[in-house]
């Protein structure tokens, strides 16, 4: 009996400590232990940018927070752990980064730990950015849930906490050579012709580049259009300039004015491999098309004569021709006995007077009547070159009075008929004339 009143009293004990662990257990607020969000940034793919270069920035953001311990109570559940990061906003600044950015910041959503997502952002790298390593500050903004507590057997509190955290997300501005036209001369480019383009083109980049050479391009449809397109460079060091001459032709069409021209460099990088700097468009000066005028218009000449014209013929055009030479073109009813002269070297706005021997046919009707003369000449480049047609005008008049008969030959040719005529008719009649007796 004694040991049976012995074990009641302890049973009972260990039933109470039982019915007292339960209770507290039933009545204790649920909480987290431990547990936040770990928000961790990257750039998919290859992080290196050409400067100029327009680009689409995938960014992978992961959530790598876990929860080391939570104590649930029974019966019931608590909210999200508080590794999930709520309601998260991304935005994305250039800081000193040589970029422009063209995304706003985007909204997320939440992210649990374990899990990522991937927000893209669009910018552009700057064309004169310098290489070398940046960093983009990617500032996130978003909602955890810090702690919990039971208010009564079925209410629940729960504690948020707003974070805001920046992270560098690293890139590299690649290396590149990149040109700069600092000068420009065109000489006595004009429409029709061809001419030299001198450039002079300074490496404004942060590499050497390798066994360069420039070559200019045509713009679309720009009348200016390359002969000989490439100069070589060699190797060409970050801050050297290099004079460059290139030959074009302009087409016959061109007014005067600047036309757009495009230049490049192509080199070898550090790895060998070919690469191409950016293009740059310049304006190249054209003056124009070469012309001439004639003075003196209109010329006038009696029909039926020969006779030595003077006329002056101006260079009207903005570029000096040497050696000009003026030709003019007789047809029915003019002979050219001398149809060309010598005008030397004339500078723009100058004069030179030509000297053209002409006859004109006697049976010529009296009129004004339209004559083509053009110009031989030799351009800067030591290249023939004709004038286009200059329209010289000459009026063919009547001898006035008896200069009229005089140079008639129609006239004269009826005079002359009517004088046989006479002279025949006198011959006739002294043959037949009776002789009279003498007394």
């Amino acid at each position: 009996m004694t040991t049976i009143r012995a074990v009641v009293p302890a049973l009972s004990t260990l039933l109470f400590v039982l019915l007292m662990m339960t209770g507290i257990s039933a009545a204790a607020d649920p909480q987290y232990l431990s547990g936040s969000p770990d928000l961790r940034a990257g750039i998919e793919g290859s992080n290196e940018l050409h400067p100029g270069e327009a680009v689409t920035l995938v960014i992978h953001l992961e959530n790598q927070g876990h929860d080391a311990l939570k104590i649930v109570a029974q019966g019931g559940s608590t909210g999200s752990p508080p590794s999930t990061a709520i309601a998260v906003t991304a935005a994305l600044n250039a800081g000193e980064a040589p970029v422009v950015l063209k995304t706003d910041p985007q909204m997320v959503g939440s992210i649990a730990a374990g899990e990522g997502v991937r927000i893209p952002f669009s910018l552009t790298v700057m064309p004169d950015a310098a290489g070398g390593k940046y960093a983009l500050p990617c500032i996130l903004t978003y909602t955890w849930l810090s702690s919990e507590e039971r208010v009564g057997t079925e209410s629940v509190i729960y504690h948020y906490t707003d974070e805001t955290t920046t992270l560098p997300l690293l890139f590299r501005v690649a290396d590149v050579v990149r040109i700069d036209v600092t000068e420009v001369r065109a000489d006595d480019l004009t429409a029709g012709g061809e001419g030299y383009v001198t450039l002079l083109l300074e490496n404004t980049g942060s590499l050497e580049g390798k066994s360069a050479v420039a070559r200019i391009s045509r713009v679309d449809e720009s009348p200016l259009i390359p002969v000989t397109g490439t100069v070589y460079i060699g190797d060409f060091a970050p801050g050297a300039a290099h004079e460059g001459r290139f030959k074009v032709r302009v087409e016959e069409t061109a007014e005067a004015g600047s036309y757009p021209l495009r230049v490049a460099i192509e080199y070898l990088d550090q790895s060998g491999e070919n690469q191409t700097s950016r293009t740059a468009t310049i304006g190249i000066p054209v003056a124009g098309e070469t012309k001439f005028s004639v003075h003196g218009n209109p010329f006038w000449l009696y029909r039926g004569t020969r006779e030595s014209i003077e006329m002056s013929f101006e260079n009207t055009g903005p570029t000096t021709v040497y050696s000009a030479q003026a030709r003019i073109s007789a047809v029915e009813p003019f002979t050219g006995y001398d149809d060309t002269a010598a005008l030397g070297d004339l500078g723009a706005g100058e004069r030179a007077v030509a000297r053209f021997e002409i006859g004109v046919d006697s049976t010529a009707t009296v009129k004004e009547y339209g004559l083509d003369a053009e110009i031989r000449y030799r351009d800067g480049l030591d290249q023939n070159r004709i004038s286009n047609p200059i329209k010289v005008t000459i009026d063919v008049r009547e001898r006035p009075g008896v200069m009229r008969v005089i140079y008639d030959p129609v006239i004269l040719s009826v005079i002359a008929a009517l004088a046989i005529g006479v002279l025949y008719y006198i011959r006739v009649y002294r043959k037949k004339k009776p002789e009279l007796p003498e007394e």
